[in-house]
């Protein structure tokens, strides 16, 4: 039961870092940013990244809670970590594609 409130805690901070994220605007965080990265629409690609690293928290929130009830839920929830990965990278590969407006 301890262990499923620090992970909640945890998660509202994972939620919370995806808020400032979206408000923020800012994609300074990306790796090779400047140099192999040069977002075209860093503002529409901040939101998008906000909203993905809050529903990574909103599900860490659900499946600690669920995992009280049920067993075997890791592999439902590894599987929504990797669509959010692939959401990410599809975000990326999105703005690069993108024309510049």
């Amino acid at each position: 039961m301890l262990k499923v409130l620090f992970i909640c805690i945890l998660s509202c901070l994972i939620v919370w870092i995806g808020g400032f994220v979206w408000r923020k605007g800012r994609t300074k965080f990306i790796a090779g940013y400047g140099k192999m990265f040069n977002p075209h629409n860093e503002k529409q690609l901040a939101k998008g990244f906000g909203l993905i690293i809050m529903l990574f928290g909103f599900e860490s929130i659900l499946f600690s809670i669920l995992s009280l009830f049920f067993e075997g839920l890791g592999l439902y929830y590894g599987l929504l970590i990797i669509l959010d990965f692939l959401a990410i990278f599809a975000l990326m590969i999105n703005d690069q594609v993108q024309k510049e407006v």
